[in-house]
């Protein structure tokens, strides 16, 4: 009988019909399962503590893999213990980075940050280098920011530049607290003073206000910006101060926020600084003065205009236009007569975009010694030419007569060629890189000794000519035009990392940009995203980024056309 039971139980315990596990049954069977592997691994680790790092990382890197919270905390363990070797804790640092949760920066923000040596702070902040997630977020508002003024100094910086991009309604209190704080010094104050602006935390103007006697220009630029977020009325004191400081940048950053005001009152504290010694404070002042308009502002222009050079003149002379309706282009003679003989009783009302580029568009097309109709008078320029693939397809080309009775291709390339006859127009098809080529020759045979310049070419990667700008003289001249005439098309069209390279010399503050196509190769690729790059990387020098393209379909287009009306450039479409 005994026999006869136990073989029925056996057959009931086989039968995949009435014992077949749940879906419920079966997952806490894994997580079992997990959970005693993992046990087994940290019994594993702990037993390995007489072995090297290296040899040891491969069951850190098991119980990383596990993913659970309970493999986190774990690691946080390691982070946390005083006696393990540093390039472990670097180690479990790299790993519970990646889990999704906020045990890891727990751990580096209240122990990790203090026991790690200064050398292997970089490790944290390459880890924390991105968003942080919804748990990350809440330990920093309710305890990580709260612990700052409690570290090192260098520990100070990397938890505040891992907390910048936060943003929640209820991290205002313990901003305040830190904002002036003594225990954190002026370069550390600076995230919290962003925090502060990007959140609109309310009550800290006063606070600012105080702070921005602190002899830090990155300081009182942030200040600044923050106070006109905040809208801080009672602060007028601040921002007039700011125009006198001792620091141009914070001079510039002045002039743009009282240019965004349009305030014609504030015309007479901003015209001085169209005489300043740097050259990104006259740029700042010209664009505010422009912003404000009216018949004041003109006359300043115009009275001072001699003094103008360079860039600084390029600007002026588009402000000008920008507010009148009359291009006179960099003549100063031009613009003191009008301003004698019809100036003084105009109407300055300002022109539209579209007016402007339909002026712009009509001087280049009578206009020689230009680049595709864009004057070239900055002594600090940067040619950048896309030599992508695509610049080996032909091109058309009209030839039409030029002011001087010379022929050249339409939109002034002023590439010389046979007279016809019949005085008709000529075409001739080129391969796109062969119309550049002969373009950029004709310029830089033409560039003044002593400009400041380089060319970059771009594909799927870019390599300058030079290192940085170089002054023209005759030699540099022959080289530069023999570097041209051997570009050869290849490769696809990085247009953001090119572009961002440029601007990397502190030296150049024009730029033309010439491509034939939509972006496709880069760390930005999606336009918008190129075009928010790039106006953040040139807020504070305003280089200025003339675009010219070639063939564009419509998205390509509309990117160029931004780039340049975003970057106080013109777009010239060919």
């Amino acid at each position: 009988m005994r026999t006869a039971q136990i073989l029925l139980l056996s057959l009931l315990l086989a039968s995949p019909i009435l014992f077949n596990p749940t879906p419920v049954e079966s997952a806490l069977s894994q997580e079992t399962a997990k959970s005693s592997d993992l046990r087994a691994l940290k019994k594993q680790f702990e037993s390995e503590r007489s072995l090297n790092a290296h040899e040891r990382f491969a069951t850190l890197q098991k119980i990383s893999e596990e993913g659970s919270r309970e493999s986190s905390e774990f690691l946080a363990q390691v982070i946390r213990d005083p006696k393990e070797e540093t390039s472990l804790v670097e180690s479990a640092i790299r790993m519970v980075s990646l889990h999704d949760n906020g045990v890891g920066l727990k751990a580096v923000v209240e122990k990790g940050l203090v026991q790690l040596p200064e050398r292997s702070h970089w490790v944290v902040r390459d880890c924390w280098d991105r968003d942080l997630n919804d748990e990350e977020v809440a330990y920093m508002v309710k305890t990580g920011l709260g612990l700052v003024s409690r570290l090192p100094v260098t520990a100070q910086s990397i938890v505040l530049k891992i907390a910048r991009k936060v943003e929640d309604p209820d991290v205002g209190p313990v901003l305040l607290k830190l904002l002036g704080n003594r225990r954190i010094p002026a370069n550390n104050q600076v995230p919290i003073v962003d925090m502060v602006r990007r959140n609109r935390v309310e009550g800290a103007t006063k606070t600012l206000g105080k702070m921005f006697r602190i002899d830090d220009p990155d300081l009182q630029k942030s200040i600044l910006l923050a106070l006109r977020d905040l809208e801080a009325q009672d602060q007028s004191k601040t921002f007039h101060k700011a125009l006198k400081s001792p620091h141009w940048p914070v001079r510039a950053v002045a002039a743009d926020i009282f240019g965004a005001t349009r305030d014609p009152e504030v015309v007479r504290s901003l015209t001085p600084l169209l005489r300043d010694p740097f050259l990104e404070v006259q740029l700042a002042a010209t664009h505010a003065l422009k912003q404000i308009g009216g018949r004041e502002v003109v006359e300043a222009f115009i009275k001072d205009f001699s003094r103008f050079e360079g860039r600084v003149l390029d600007d002026v002379s588009d402000a000008l236009l920008w507010l009148t309706g009359e291009d006179f282009g960099t003549s100063k003679v031009s613009w003191e007569a009008w301003w004698d003989s019809k100036g003084k009783d105009a109407e300055i009302r300002g022109i539209s975009r579209e007016e402007f580029d339909r002026i712009r568009e009509e001087s280049r097309n009578n206009t020689t010694g230009t680049y595709y109709g864009l004057r070239v008078i900055s002594k600090f320029v940067t040619f950048i030419v896309d030599i992508s693939g695509s610049m080996e397809e032909p091109y058309e080309v009209d030839s039409v007569k030029l002011p001087g009775g010379r022929k050249g291709k339409r939109g002034g390339t002023g590439v010389a060629e046979d007279e016809e006859s019949s005085g008709g127009k000529k075409r001739e098809v080129l391969p796109k890189i062969e119309v550049a080529r002969r373009e950029l020759v004709r310029v830089l045979d033409g560039i003044p000794s002593g400009t400041q310049f380089n060319i970059i070419p771009f594909e799927s990667s870019y390599t300058p000519w030079r290192p940085a700008l170089v002054q023209m003289d005759d030699d540099i001249r022959s080289q530069s035009i023999e570097f041209v005439q051997q570009l050869n098309p290849r490769g696809m069209t990085n247009v953001f990392d090119t572009l961002a390279s440029a601007l990397e010399d502190p030296e150049v503050n024009t730029i033309y940009f010439l491509s034939d196509g939509a972006p496709t190769m880069g760390k930005v690729t999606e336009p918008q995203g190129i075009l928010d790059r790039i106006r953040e990387l040139n807020s504070e020098r305003k280089v200025k980024i003339h675009t010219i393209g070639f063939h564009l379909d419509p998205g390509a287009a509309s990117l160029m056309r931004k780039l340049a009306e975003e970057n106080h450039g013109d777009f010239v479409e060919k």
